[in-house]
């Protein structure tokens, strides 16, 4: 059997603990959610009709199943990962998200649909935030401490 693009979102998205757990059914590898037990697998797909397509049993349920779009329970699988694990701050999370989504793309070839945010503003958000917890002259003081000056 080949190992396709659907069988490398649902190996991604099993190896994001502690949200999801990789799980063995039957003869095939899936992914499990640790939250509310929903079972994603892989489909067989050939070479020229590969879309990363999953097999998606809901809640665990064997009688709610649906085929979707593999990238799309990624995307929601990378953002509840980057929600809990970044510190609860916009910047840390755009960064973790970053992080996560070029890591999903190199593990898989393929992109998440949500855009990657992109890391300039992040740095400005950051500034900003840190300008409102210490104070301009702080931050610039730290600013210049780190370039040398």
């Amino acid at each position: 059997m080949r190992e396709g693009l659907s069988h490398r979102i649902v190996a991604f998205i099993g190896g994001l603990l502690p949200l999801y757990t990789h799980e063995h059914v039957g003869d095939r590898y899936g992914a499990r959610s640790l939250v509310d037990g929903t079972l994603i697998l892989p489909l067989d797909e050939s070479e020229e009709d590969e879309d990363g397509r999953v097999e998606v049993y809901w809640q665990g349920d064997s009688t709610r199943r649906s085929e979707v779009a593999g990238v799309f329970l990624a995307n929601v699988a990378v953002a509840k990962y980057a929600e809990l694990h970044a510190i609860p701050e916009a910047s840390a999370t755009k960064a973790r998200y970053a992080h996560m989504s070029q890591h999903f793309t190199f593990k898989t070839g393929a992109p998440l649909v949500l855009e990657e945010p992109d890391p300039e503003s992040a740095f400005a958000e950051m500034l900003k935030e840190a300008t409102k917890l210490f104070g301009k002259e702080a931050v610039k003081e730290i600013a210049k401490k780190t370039i040398g000056l």
